[in-house]
C-alpha cells in the first residue's frame, strides 16, 4: 500500500485499485452466499441486485486498472488478477 504521508503515485494507484476489486470480488462472495440461504423472495431479490452492483464495480475497476496499466506502459494482467 503507498506511503500514506505523501502523495499516491502509478504504483499506489495500481495498489489501491488491486485492493478495491479484491473487496468488490469479496462482497459478492458475501452477496452470493446470502442469495444461497435467503427464504424471503424479497430479501432474495435484494441480494441478486447487490450482487449485480458489485459485479459492476469490479467491471469498472478493472478497466480502470487497465487504463492505468496502459497509461503507464505495463502490459498482461493484474497482481492479484485484476
Amino acid at each position: 500500500m503507498p506511503d500514506e504521508d505523501g502523495p499516491i503515485g502509478d504504483d499506489g494507484l495500481l495498489a489501491i485499485l488491486e485492493a478495491a476489486i479484491a473487496d468488490e470480488r469479496a462482497a459478492q462472495q458475501k452477496y452470493r452466499e446470502g442469495l444461497e440461504r435467503c427464504a424471503d423472495p424479497e430479501a432474495c431479490r435484494l441480494f441478486e441486485q447487490l450482487l449485480r452492483d458489485e459485479e459492476a464495480h469490479e467491471r469498472s475497476l478493472s478497466h480502470r486498472y487497465a487504463e492505468v496499466k496502459k497509461r503507464i506502459g505495463l502490459s498482461g494482467a493484474g497482481r492479484g488478477g485484476a
